[in-house]
Protein backbone atom coordinates (compact mmCIF):
# COMPACT_ATOMS: atom_id res chain seq x y z
CA UNK A 1 0.00 0.00 0.00
CA UNK A 2 1.53 3.42 -1.34
CA UNK A 3 1.66 6.53 1.11
CA UNK A 4 -0.89 8.19 -1.53
CA UNK A 5 -3.63 4.95 -0.98
CA UNK A 6 -2.82 5.56 3.40
CA UNK A 7 -3.62 8.86 2.78
CA UNK A 8 -6.52 8.42 0.22
CA UNK A 9 -8.11 5.81 2.44
CA UNK A 10 -7.83 7.92 5.73
CA UNK A 11 -9.45 10.60 4.13
CA UNK A 12 -12.09 9.03 2.13
CA UNK A 13 -13.14 6.93 5.43
CA UNK A 14 -13.37 10.39 7.40
CA UNK A 15 -15.57 11.48 4.58
CA UNK A 16 -18.10 9.02 4.47
CA UNK A 17 -18.26 9.65 8.36
CA UNK A 18 -19.30 13.46 7.57
CA UNK A 19 -21.59 12.36 5.07
CA UNK A 20 -23.70 9.77 7.78
CA UNK A 21 -23.04 12.79 10.36
CA UNK A 22 -24.77 15.16 7.63
CA UNK A 23 -27.63 12.72 7.27
CA UNK A 24 -28.36 12.84 10.70
CA UNK A 25 -28.31 16.22 10.84
CA UNK A 26 -30.38 16.62 8.46
CA UNK A 27 -32.81 14.29 9.93
CA UNK A 28 -33.02 16.28 13.19
CA UNK A 29 -33.81 19.66 11.73
CA UNK A 30 -36.15 18.63 9.10
CA UNK A 31 -38.38 16.11 10.69
CA UNK A 32 -41.61 17.11 11.75
CA UNK A 33 -42.65 14.28 14.54
CA UNK A 34 -40.53 14.46 17.86
CA UNK A 35 -39.27 11.27 17.95
CA UNK A 36 -36.70 12.32 15.11
CA UNK A 37 -36.48 16.21 15.71
CA UNK A 38 -36.48 15.87 20.04
CA UNK A 39 -35.33 12.10 20.32
CA UNK A 40 -33.14 11.58 17.50
CA UNK A 41 -34.21 7.95 17.75
CA UNK A 42 -32.70 7.22 13.78
CA UNK A 43 -29.57 5.82 12.36
CA UNK A 44 -27.95 7.00 8.65
CA UNK A 45 -25.10 4.67 7.13
CA UNK A 46 -23.68 3.86 3.60
CA UNK A 47 -23.11 0.42 1.76
CA UNK A 48 -21.03 -0.26 -0.73
CA UNK A 49 -22.21 -1.92 -3.83
CA UNK A 50 -22.58 -5.35 -2.50
CA UNK A 51 -24.35 -4.19 0.32
CA UNK A 52 -21.56 -3.94 2.71
CA UNK A 53 -21.44 -1.36 5.56
CA UNK A 54 -18.55 1.19 5.61
CA UNK A 55 -19.78 4.33 6.99
CA UNK A 56 -22.35 4.62 10.12
CA UNK A 57 -23.80 7.52 12.45
CA UNK A 58 -22.57 7.49 15.74
CA UNK A 59 -26.27 7.30 16.83
CA UNK A 60 -27.97 4.41 17.68
CA UNK A 61 -26.14 1.17 17.09
CA UNK A 62 -28.56 -1.28 16.79
CA UNK A 63 -30.02 0.33 14.27
CA UNK A 64 -26.85 2.07 12.37
CA UNK A 65 -25.63 -1.59 12.23
CA UNK A 66 -28.38 -3.22 11.09
CA UNK A 67 -28.21 -1.01 8.10
CA UNK A 68 -26.30 -3.48 5.56
CA UNK A 69 -29.07 -6.17 5.86
CA UNK A 70 -31.70 -4.00 4.33
CA UNK A 71 -29.65 -3.29 0.93
CA UNK A 72 -28.62 -7.00 0.85
CA UNK A 73 -32.31 -7.75 0.56
CA UNK A 74 -32.91 -4.74 -1.77
CA UNK A 75 -30.17 -6.42 -3.92
CA UNK A 76 -31.46 -10.09 -3.48
CA UNK A 77 -35.16 -8.93 -4.64
CA UNK A 78 -34.10 -6.07 -7.19
CA UNK A 79 -31.00 -7.47 -8.96
CA UNK A 80 -29.97 -5.46 -11.65
CA UNK A 81 -33.60 -3.51 -11.68
CA UNK A 82 -32.17 -0.78 -9.46
CA UNK A 83 -31.53 2.08 -11.17
CA UNK A 84 -30.27 5.47 -10.93
CA UNK A 85 -33.32 7.46 -9.39
CA UNK A 86 -34.45 4.77 -7.27
CA UNK A 87 -35.53 4.73 -3.80
CA UNK A 88 -36.76 1.72 -2.08
CA UNK A 89 -38.84 1.03 1.60
CA UNK A 90 -38.59 -1.80 4.15
CA UNK A 91 -39.65 -2.32 7.47
CA UNK A 92 -40.17 -6.07 7.97
CA UNK A 93 -38.23 -7.84 10.80
CA UNK A 94 -37.94 -11.01 8.47
CA UNK A 95 -36.91 -9.46 5.23
CA UNK A 96 -34.23 -6.96 6.63
CA UNK A 97 -35.75 -5.03 8.99
CA UNK A 98 -35.46 -4.81 13.13
CA UNK A 99 -38.88 -4.26 14.21
CA UNK A 100 -41.84 -2.66 12.02
CA UNK A 101 -41.46 0.83 13.57
CA UNK A 102 -38.16 1.03 12.23
CA UNK A 103 -38.50 2.26 8.93
CA UNK A 104 -35.45 2.38 6.35
CA UNK A 105 -35.50 4.68 3.28
CA UNK A 106 -32.38 3.15 0.91
CA UNK A 107 -31.42 4.65 -2.25
CA UNK A 108 -28.89 3.27 -4.80
CA UNK A 109 -25.82 5.92 -5.73
CA UNK A 110 -24.67 6.09 -8.95
CA UNK A 111 -21.74 7.36 -10.63
CA UNK A 112 -21.33 7.31 -14.88
CA UNK A 113 -24.09 4.56 -14.75
CA UNK A 114 -21.99 2.33 -12.10
CA UNK A 115 -23.75 1.57 -9.00
CA UNK A 116 -21.24 2.76 -6.28
CA UNK A 117 -23.22 2.64 -2.79
CA UNK A 118 -26.28 2.90 -1.43
CA UNK A 119 -27.34 5.21 1.62
CA UNK A 120 -29.63 4.41 4.00
CA UNK A 121 -31.63 6.45 6.45
CA UNK A 122 -33.48 4.12 9.63
CA UNK A 123 -35.81 5.69 11.70
CA UNK A 124 -38.51 4.96 14.68
CA UNK A 125 -41.73 6.08 13.68
CA UNK A 126 -44.70 7.35 16.26
CA UNK A 127 -47.28 5.15 14.50
CA UNK A 128 -47.05 2.22 12.31
CA UNK A 129 -50.39 0.82 12.29
CA UNK A 130 -51.86 -2.05 13.89
CA UNK A 131 -54.04 -2.83 16.79
CA UNK A 132 -52.81 0.10 19.45
CA UNK A 133 -51.39 3.28 18.89
CA UNK A 134 -47.98 3.53 19.13
CA UNK A 135 -47.42 0.15 17.79
CA UNK A 136 -46.14 -1.14 20.83
CA UNK A 137 -48.61 -3.72 21.50
CA UNK A 138 -48.17 -5.94 24.60
CA UNK A 139 -50.95 -8.21 23.96
CA UNK A 140 -50.03 -8.77 20.43
CA UNK A 141 -49.56 -12.61 19.75
CA UNK A 142 -48.48 -12.11 15.91
CA UNK A 143 -46.84 -9.79 13.96
CA UNK A 144 -49.96 -8.63 11.96
CA UNK A 145 -51.52 -6.98 15.30
CA UNK A 146 -48.33 -4.50 15.30
CA UNK A 147 -48.56 -2.95 12.31
CA UNK A 148 -48.14 -2.77 8.38
CA UNK A 149 -45.25 -5.37 6.87
CA UNK A 150 -43.34 -3.59 3.79
CA UNK A 151 -41.26 -5.88 2.57
CA UNK A 152 -38.40 -4.25 -0.01
CA UNK A 153 -40.78 -2.01 -2.51
CA UNK A 154 -39.60 0.55 -4.78
CA UNK A 155 -41.26 3.68 -3.44
CA UNK A 156 -39.18 6.12 -6.00
CA UNK A 157 -38.42 5.98 -9.20
CA UNK A 158 -36.80 8.58 -11.92
CA UNK A 159 -36.37 10.67 -8.50
CA UNK A 160 -40.18 11.01 -8.39
CA UNK A 161 -42.12 9.58 -5.18
CA UNK A 162 -44.76 6.67 -6.47
CA UNK A 163 -47.73 8.16 -4.99
CA UNK A 164 -49.69 5.09 -4.89
CA UNK A 165 -46.85 3.03 -2.41
CA UNK A 166 -46.97 6.17 -0.08
CA UNK A 167 -50.54 6.27 0.40
CA UNK A 168 -51.37 2.72 0.64
CA UNK A 169 -48.59 2.72 3.83
CA UNK A 170 -49.10 5.82 5.38
CA UNK A 171 -53.19 5.17 5.23
CA UNK A 172 -53.24 2.55 7.07
CA UNK A 173 -51.09 4.36 10.37
CA UNK A 174 -52.93 6.67 12.81
CA UNK A 175 -51.27 10.36 11.77
CA UNK A 176 -50.47 9.81 7.91
CA UNK A 177 -49.49 13.42 7.28
CA UNK A 178 -47.10 12.93 10.09
CA UNK A 179 -45.57 9.84 8.90
CA UNK A 180 -45.66 11.23 5.60
CA UNK A 181 -43.71 14.43 6.68
CA UNK A 182 -40.75 12.23 8.21
CA UNK A 183 -40.45 9.62 5.32
CA UNK A 184 -40.12 12.59 3.19
CA UNK A 185 -37.50 13.71 5.51
CA UNK A 186 -35.50 10.59 5.36
CA UNK A 187 -35.86 10.95 1.71
CA UNK A 188 -34.19 14.51 1.98
CA UNK A 189 -31.49 12.59 4.06
CA UNK A 190 -30.68 10.68 1.34
CA UNK A 191 -30.53 13.26 -1.01
CA UNK A 192 -27.95 15.47 0.64
CA UNK A 193 -25.39 11.26 0.99
CA UNK A 194 -25.90 11.31 -3.02
CA UNK A 195 -24.87 15.35 -3.35
CA UNK A 196 -22.11 14.42 -1.17
CA UNK A 197 -21.09 11.17 -2.41
CA UNK A 198 -20.96 12.57 -5.99
CA UNK A 199 -18.99 15.27 -5.01
CA UNK A 200 -16.38 12.90 -3.23
CA UNK A 201 -16.22 10.55 -6.33
CA UNK A 202 -15.89 13.96 -8.66
CA UNK A 203 -13.01 14.41 -6.67
CA UNK A 204 -10.62 11.40 -6.35
CA UNK A 205 -12.44 9.28 -9.55
CA UNK A 206 -14.35 5.99 -8.80
CA UNK A 207 -11.00 3.67 -9.02
CA UNK A 208 -9.90 5.96 -6.33
CA UNK A 209 -12.67 5.65 -3.97
CA UNK A 210 -13.83 1.64 -4.47
CA UNK A 211 -9.74 1.16 -3.53
CA UNK A 212 -10.10 3.03 -0.35
CA UNK A 213 -13.64 1.57 0.36
CA UNK A 214 -12.07 -1.69 -0.34
CA UNK A 215 -8.60 -1.18 1.80
CA UNK A 216 -10.71 -0.08 5.09
CA UNK A 217 -12.95 -3.24 5.40
CA UNK A 218 -9.87 -5.02 4.58
CA UNK A 219 -7.99 -3.05 6.91
CA UNK A 220 -11.16 -3.95 9.96
CA UNK A 221 -11.27 -7.06 8.97
CA UNK A 222 -7.98 -7.98 10.21
CA UNK A 223 -7.66 -6.31 12.95
CA UNK A 224 -10.50 -7.73 14.48
CA UNK A 225 -8.87 -11.00 13.35
CA UNK A 226 -6.31 -9.78 15.30
CA UNK A 227 -7.81 -9.04 18.15
CA UNK A 228 -9.47 -12.32 18.42
CA UNK A 229 -6.33 -14.02 18.37
CA UNK A 230 -5.64 -12.02 21.93
CA UNK A 231 -8.50 -13.98 23.34
CA UNK A 232 -7.19 -17.28 24.89
CA UNK A 233 -8.94 -20.57 22.85
CA UNK A 234 -12.19 -21.63 24.25
CA UNK A 235 -15.68 -21.81 24.97
CA UNK A 236 -17.20 -19.20 27.05
CA UNK A 237 -21.02 -19.37 28.17
CA UNK A 238 -23.83 -17.34 30.27
CA UNK A 239 -26.83 -17.26 30.45
CA UNK A 240 -29.10 -13.89 31.40
CA UNK A 241 -33.02 -13.64 31.44
CA UNK A 242 -35.98 -10.89 30.55
CA UNK A 243 -38.47 -10.44 33.24
CA UNK A 244 -41.11 -12.51 31.49
CA UNK A 245 -43.19 -11.87 27.63
CA UNK A 246 -46.02 -9.94 28.83
CA UNK A 247 -47.82 -13.74 29.40
CA UNK A 248 -46.05 -15.86 30.96
CA UNK A 249 -44.62 -14.92 34.28
CA UNK A 250 -41.57 -17.33 33.96
CA UNK A 251 -38.18 -15.55 33.05
CA UNK A 252 -37.55 -15.98 29.38
CA UNK A 253 -33.42 -17.48 29.32
CA UNK A 254 -30.97 -16.13 26.79
CA UNK A 255 -27.88 -18.47 26.47
CA UNK A 256 -24.91 -17.49 25.10
CA UNK A 257 -21.80 -19.64 24.00
CA UNK A 258 -18.98 -17.30 22.55
CA UNK A 259 -16.38 -19.27 20.75
CA UNK A 260 -13.00 -19.11 20.29
CA UNK A 261 -10.51 -20.53 18.02
CA UNK A 262 -7.45 -19.03 16.68
CA UNK A 263 -9.22 -15.71 14.61
CA UNK A 264 -11.94 -17.28 14.54
CA UNK A 265 -15.18 -15.99 16.88
CA UNK A 266 -18.70 -17.51 17.11
CA UNK A 267 -21.55 -16.22 19.26
CA UNK A 268 -24.00 -19.19 19.19
CA UNK A 269 -27.33 -19.10 21.08
CA UNK A 270 -27.90 -22.95 21.89
CA UNK A 271 -29.80 -23.25 24.53
CA UNK A 272 -31.73 -19.99 24.45
CA UNK A 273 -35.48 -20.33 25.02
CA UNK A 274 -37.99 -20.98 22.15
CA UNK A 275 -39.79 -18.13 20.88
CA UNK A 276 -42.43 -16.87 23.09
CA UNK A 277 -45.78 -15.46 22.70
CA UNK A 278 -45.81 -11.93 23.45
CA UNK A 279 -43.42 -9.11 21.40
CA UNK A 280 -40.04 -9.86 23.23
CA UNK A 281 -38.49 -12.41 20.40
CA UNK A 282 -35.98 -10.54 18.34
CA UNK A 283 -35.74 -11.28 14.66
CA UNK A 284 -32.31 -12.32 13.11
CA UNK A 285 -30.98 -8.34 11.96
CA UNK A 286 -31.75 -7.44 15.56
CA UNK A 287 -29.78 -10.76 16.92
CA UNK A 288 -26.91 -10.81 14.21
CA UNK A 289 -26.75 -6.94 14.54
CA UNK A 290 -26.67 -6.87 18.60
CA UNK A 291 -24.06 -9.91 18.51
CA UNK A 292 -20.88 -7.69 16.45
CA UNK A 293 -21.92 -4.60 18.64
CA UNK A 294 -21.28 -6.36 21.62
CA UNK A 295 -18.04 -8.46 20.31
CA UNK A 296 -16.42 -5.45 18.99
CA UNK A 297 -17.39 -3.63 22.61
CA UNK A 298 -14.83 -6.35 23.88
CA UNK A 299 -12.61 -6.38 21.39
CA UNK A 300 -11.10 -2.69 20.75
CA UNK A 301 -12.92 0.99 20.34
CA UNK A 302 -9.91 1.46 17.83
CA UNK A 303 -12.05 -1.02 15.21
CA UNK A 304 -14.19 0.90 12.47
CA UNK A 305 -17.65 -0.50 12.83
CA UNK A 306 -17.77 -1.97 8.85
CA UNK A 307 -19.06 -4.56 7.55
CA UNK A 308 -14.78 -5.89 6.82
CA UNK A 309 -14.91 -6.38 11.02
CA UNK A 310 -18.79 -7.93 11.19
CA UNK A 311 -18.24 -9.98 8.56
CA UNK A 312 -15.80 -12.37 10.31
CA UNK A 313 -18.56 -12.57 13.12
CA UNK A 314 -20.51 -15.97 12.62
CA UNK A 315 -23.66 -16.12 14.91
CA UNK A 316 -25.79 -18.95 15.73
CA UNK A 317 -29.52 -18.82 15.96
CA UNK A 318 -31.35 -21.66 16.06
CA UNK A 319 -34.64 -21.62 14.23
CA UNK A 320 -37.99 -21.36 16.63
CA UNK A 321 -35.79 -20.01 19.30
CA UNK A 322 -36.53 -16.22 20.75
CA UNK A 323 -33.85 -15.05 18.58
CA UNK A 324 -35.23 -16.63 15.41
CA UNK A 325 -38.58 -17.30 15.59
CA UNK A 326 -40.50 -18.72 13.00
CA UNK A 327 -42.24 -16.35 10.29
CA UNK A 328 -45.43 -14.00 12.21
CA UNK A 329 -44.27 -14.07 16.17
CA UNK A 330 -44.60 -10.66 17.42
CA UNK A 331 -41.45 -8.90 17.69
CA UNK A 332 -41.98 -4.96 18.40
CA UNK A 333 -40.01 -5.29 21.94
CA UNK A 334 -36.93 -6.55 20.14
CA UNK A 335 -34.38 -3.45 19.44
CA UNK A 336 -34.90 -2.49 23.17
CA UNK A 337 -35.03 -5.22 25.71
CA UNK A 338 -33.89 -8.51 23.78
CA UNK A 339 -30.86 -6.39 22.12
CA UNK A 340 -30.26 -5.31 25.22
CA UNK A 341 -30.30 -8.34 27.48
CA UNK A 342 -28.38 -9.69 24.19
CA UNK A 343 -25.46 -7.64 24.55
CA UNK A 344 -25.10 -7.71 28.20
CA UNK A 345 -25.56 -11.69 27.79
CA UNK A 346 -22.03 -11.53 25.51
CA UNK A 347 -21.05 -9.43 27.82
CA UNK A 348 -20.86 -11.83 30.60
CA UNK A 349 -19.45 -14.34 28.75
CA UNK A 350 -16.33 -12.35 27.47
CA UNK A 351 -15.84 -11.57 31.19
CA UNK A 352 -15.04 -15.05 31.69
CA UNK A 353 -12.38 -14.97 28.78
CA UNK A 354 -10.85 -11.25 29.50
CA UNK A 355 -11.93 -9.75 32.82
CA UNK A 356 -12.25 -5.92 33.37
CA UNK A 357 -13.08 -5.13 29.64
CA UNK A 358 -16.64 -4.57 29.66
CA UNK A 359 -19.08 -2.70 31.82
CA UNK A 360 -21.31 -4.43 34.58
CA UNK A 361 -25.30 -4.66 34.59
CA UNK A 362 -27.30 -1.48 32.18
CA UNK A 363 -30.71 -1.06 32.58
CA UNK A 364 -33.12 -1.61 30.49
CA UNK A 365 -36.10 0.17 29.02
CA UNK A 366 -39.71 0.66 31.08
CA UNK A 367 -41.79 3.64 29.97
CA UNK A 368 -45.33 4.63 28.49
CA UNK A 369 -46.55 5.42 25.10
CA UNK A 370 -49.62 8.12 25.42
CA UNK A 371 -51.80 8.75 23.14
CA UNK A 372 -55.06 10.79 22.79
CA UNK A 373 -56.85 14.22 21.69
CA UNK A 374 -55.15 17.34 22.84
CA UNK A 375 -58.21 19.50 24.24
CA UNK A 376 -55.63 22.94 23.29
CA UNK A 377 -55.97 22.37 19.66
CA UNK A 378 -58.15 18.97 18.93
CA UNK A 379 -54.88 17.21 17.57
CA UNK A 380 -54.58 13.63 17.96
CA UNK A 381 -51.04 13.10 19.43
CA UNK A 382 -48.92 9.93 20.34
CA UNK A 383 -45.76 10.23 22.14
CA UNK A 384 -43.27 8.10 24.16
CA UNK A 385 -41.49 8.33 27.39
CA UNK A 386 -37.86 9.40 27.13
CA UNK A 387 -37.22 11.03 29.59
CA UNK A 388 -36.98 7.65 31.76
CA UNK A 389 -33.90 5.90 30.08
CA UNK A 390 -32.23 3.63 32.84
CA UNK A 391 -28.47 3.55 33.56
CA UNK A 392 -25.31 2.18 33.17
CA UNK A 393 -23.17 -0.26 35.04
CA UNK A 394 -19.77 0.03 36.21
CA UNK A 395 -16.58 -1.25 35.42
CA UNK A 396 -12.86 -1.45 36.15
CA UNK A 397 -11.75 2.42 36.64
CA UNK A 398 -15.19 4.07 35.36
CA UNK A 399 -18.37 4.46 37.56
CA UNK A 400 -21.14 4.07 35.02
CA UNK A 401 -23.18 6.51 33.29
CA UNK A 402 -26.47 7.60 33.71
CA UNK A 403 -28.92 7.89 31.05
CA UNK A 404 -27.69 5.75 28.56
CA UNK A 405 -29.75 2.81 28.91
CA UNK A 406 -31.04 0.78 26.75
CA UNK A 407 -27.29 -0.62 25.76
CA UNK A 408 -28.73 -1.47 22.15
CA UNK A 409 -29.26 2.66 22.18
CA UNK A 410 -25.97 3.36 24.13
CA UNK A 411 -26.88 7.20 24.95
CA UNK A 412 -27.65 7.40 20.59
CA UNK A 413 -31.53 8.59 22.30
CA UNK A 414 -31.33 12.42 23.17
CA UNK A 415 -33.49 13.50 26.41
CA UNK A 416 -36.66 15.32 24.89
CA UNK A 417 -36.32 18.66 26.32
CA UNK A 418 -38.98 19.27 28.94
CA UNK A 419 -40.78 22.33 27.67
CA UNK A 420 -41.13 21.06 23.94
CA UNK A 421 -42.52 17.95 26.03
CA UNK A 422 -45.32 20.42 27.09
CA UNK A 423 -45.71 22.10 24.30
CA UNK A 424 -46.46 19.34 22.28
CA UNK A 425 -48.60 16.64 24.42
CA UNK A 426 -51.21 17.14 27.29
CA UNK A 427 -49.36 16.89 30.43
CA UNK A 428 -46.93 19.13 33.02
CA UNK A 429 -43.53 17.54 33.96
CA UNK A 430 -43.57 16.81 37.85
CA UNK A 431 -39.77 15.66 38.44
CA UNK A 432 -37.24 14.90 36.27
CA UNK A 433 -33.78 13.65 37.90
CA UNK A 434 -31.40 11.32 39.31
CA UNK A 435 -32.83 9.23 42.25
CA UNK A 436 -30.76 8.43 45.11
CA UNK A 437 -29.96 5.13 46.43
CA UNK A 438 -30.38 3.24 43.06
CA UNK A 439 -27.25 3.26 42.04
CA UNK A 440 -25.44 -0.59 42.37
CA UNK A 441 -22.70 -0.17 45.45
CA UNK A 442 -18.85 -1.16 44.61
CA UNK A 443 -15.58 0.58 44.29
CA UNK A 444 -17.11 1.84 41.22
CA UNK A 445 -20.45 2.29 41.45
CA UNK A 446 -23.14 1.81 38.52
CA UNK A 447 -24.98 5.26 37.02
CA UNK A 448 -27.59 6.28 39.57
CA UNK A 449 -31.67 5.46 37.74
CA UNK A 450 -33.57 8.28 37.12
CA UNK A 451 -37.46 9.32 38.11
CA UNK A 452 -39.67 11.12 35.83
CA UNK A 453 -43.37 11.28 36.61
CA UNK A 454 -45.74 13.91 34.76
CA UNK A 455 -49.34 14.81 35.42
CA UNK A 456 -51.95 14.13 32.55
CA UNK A 457 -54.78 16.92 31.71
CA UNK A 458 -56.46 15.01 29.01
CA UNK A 459 -59.35 13.33 29.91
CA UNK A 460 -58.74 10.88 27.61
CA UNK A 461 -55.48 9.78 27.13
CA UNK A 462 -54.51 6.09 26.89
CA UNK A 463 -51.01 5.06 28.28
CA UNK A 464 -49.74 1.14 26.73
CA UNK A 465 -46.63 0.21 29.87
CA UNK A 466 -43.89 -1.42 28.00
CA UNK A 467 -40.15 -2.59 29.05
CA UNK A 468 -38.61 -4.69 31.27
CA UNK A 469 -36.44 -4.78 34.60
CA UNK A 470 -39.00 -4.65 37.23
CA UNK A 471 -38.18 -8.45 38.22
CA UNK A 472 -34.24 -8.58 37.23
CA UNK A 473 -31.90 -5.96 38.78
CA UNK A 474 -28.91 -5.26 36.52
CA UNK A 475 -25.79 -7.49 37.61
CA UNK A 476 -22.94 -6.54 39.62
CA UNK A 477 -19.28 -7.89 38.74
CA UNK A 478 -16.36 -8.83 40.76
CA UNK A 479 -17.89 -8.20 43.98
CA UNK A 480 -20.65 -5.14 42.91
CA UNK A 481 -23.73 -4.58 43.69
CA UNK A 482 -26.78 -5.19 41.60
CA UNK A 483 -28.73 -2.31 40.31
CA UNK A 484 -31.99 -1.16 41.07
CA UNK A 485 -35.07 -2.34 39.75
CA UNK A 486 -37.54 -0.37 37.81
CA UNK A 487 -40.91 0.79 39.01
CA UNK A 488 -43.95 1.76 36.97
CA UNK A 489 -46.59 3.61 39.07
CA UNK A 490 -50.03 5.17 38.04
CA UNK A 491 -52.03 7.56 40.35
CA UNK A 492 -55.62 7.44 39.75
CA UNK A 493 -58.53 8.78 41.88
CA UNK A 494 -55.74 9.30 44.98
CA UNK A 495 -54.02 6.08 44.84
CA UNK A 496 -51.00 4.71 43.56
CA UNK A 497 -50.90 1.77 41.44
CA UNK A 498 -47.87 0.24 40.54
CA UNK A 499 -48.52 -1.03 36.97
CA UNK A 500 -47.44 -4.27 34.79
CA UNK A 501 -44.19 -4.13 32.68
CA UNK A 502 -46.23 -4.77 29.59
CA UNK A 503 -49.87 -3.62 30.00
CA UNK A 504 -52.19 -2.99 27.13
CA UNK A 505 -53.75 0.47 27.37
CA UNK A 506 -55.06 1.72 30.90
CA UNK A 507 -57.03 5.39 30.08
CA UNK A 508 -56.07 7.75 32.31
CA UNK A 509 -57.84 11.06 33.07
CA UNK A 510 -57.27 15.06 34.16
CA UNK A 511 -55.00 15.53 36.78
CA UNK A 512 -53.81 12.16 37.07
CA UNK A 513 -49.87 10.44 37.40
CA UNK A 514 -47.68 8.31 35.64
CA UNK A 515 -44.17 7.96 37.42
CA UNK A 516 -41.57 6.39 36.23
CA UNK A 517 -38.64 4.84 38.28
CA UNK A 518 -35.78 3.87 36.39
CA UNK A 519 -32.75 1.46 36.69
CA UNK A 520 -29.78 2.36 38.29
CA UNK A 521 -26.66 0.08 36.72
CA UNK A 522 -24.75 -2.65 38.59
CA UNK A 523 -21.25 -1.50 40.39
CA UNK A 524 -18.04 -2.96 39.99
CA UNK A 525 -15.48 -4.32 42.73
CA UNK A 526 -15.90 -4.31 47.03
CA UNK A 527 -17.88 -1.29 47.59
CA UNK A 528 -15.56 -1.10 50.97
CA UNK A 529 -12.39 -0.86 48.46
CA UNK A 530 -14.11 2.79 47.08
CA UNK A 531 -11.87 6.39 47.83
CA UNK A 532 -14.23 7.78 50.97
CA UNK A 533 -13.52 11.00 49.48
CA UNK A 534 -15.22 9.78 46.08
CA UNK A 535 -18.22 8.29 48.64
CA UNK A 536 -18.51 11.47 50.25
CA UNK A 537 -19.03 13.71 47.24
CA UNK A 538 -21.63 10.78 46.02
CA UNK A 539 -23.74 11.69 49.28
CA UNK A 540 -23.32 15.63 48.80
CA UNK A 541 -24.69 14.99 45.66
CA UNK A 542 -27.55 13.37 46.55
CA UNK A 543 -26.62 9.91 44.64
CA UNK A 544 -26.70 8.10 48.10
CA UNK A 545 -27.94 8.38 51.31
CA UNK A 546 -26.00 8.13 54.58
CA UNK A 547 -27.60 5.05 55.38
CA UNK A 548 -26.18 3.77 52.01
CA UNK A 549 -22.64 5.55 52.89
CA UNK A 550 -22.38 3.38 55.70
CA UNK A 551 -24.61 0.19 55.03
CA UNK A 552 -23.00 -0.67 51.87
CA UNK A 553 -19.76 1.92 51.82
CA UNK A 554 -18.58 1.12 55.09
CA UNK A 555 -17.95 5.30 55.84
CA UNK A 556 -19.66 6.87 58.44
CA UNK A 557 -21.01 10.42 57.79
CA UNK A 558 -22.39 12.43 60.47
CA UNK A 559 -25.70 14.80 60.54
CA UNK A 560 -23.28 17.86 59.78
CA UNK A 561 -22.65 16.15 56.48
CA UNK A 562 -18.59 15.33 57.25
CA UNK A 563 -17.01 11.59 57.35
CA UNK A 564 -15.92 10.36 60.70
CA UNK A 565 -12.68 8.90 59.04
CA UNK A 566 -12.06 6.90 63.06
CA UNK A 567 -15.13 5.44 62.83
CA UNK A 568 -14.68 4.69 58.95
CA UNK A 569 -11.58 3.03 59.46
CA UNK A 570 -12.98 0.39 62.28
CA UNK A 571 -15.82 -0.46 59.96
CA UNK A 572 -13.79 -1.15 57.28
CA UNK A 573 -11.18 -2.56 59.07
CA UNK A 574 -8.08 -0.49 58.02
Amino acid sequence: MTTDDIINRTVIANRLDNITEEMGISLEHSAHSPIFAEACDFACCICDSNGDLVSQLEGIPILATAGSFSVKKVIEKYGDDIHDGDGFILNDPYCGGNHLPDIGIITPIFYDDELMFFCVSRAHHGDIGGSTAGSYNPKATEIFQEGIRIHPTRIIQNNQIIEDIMSLIILNTRNPSMIRSDLLAQMGSNKIAKKRLTSMIDEYGTDVVKKAVGDNLYLAQELTKKRILEVPDGEYTAVNYIDDDGFQEEPIKIQVTVKVKGDNLTIDFTGTNKQVKGFVNTSVVTATAASGIASLWFLGSDIARNGGAFNVIDVVLPKGSLVNPHEGAPMTLSTLIPASEIIGTIFMAFNKAIPDRLPAGYGTYLGPSFYGTDPRNGRYYIGFTFCSLASGGAMKGIDGKPYMSPMSNYGGVKTPNIESNEVQYPHITLVHEMECDTAGAGEYRGGAGIKYAFQNYDDGCEIVMYGDGVKIAPYGLNGGSTGSLQVPLVRQDGEWIQTESKEYPRKISDGDIVYIHSAGGGGYGNPYKRDVKRVHEDYIDGIISRESALNDYGVKINEDGKVDMDATSKIRGV
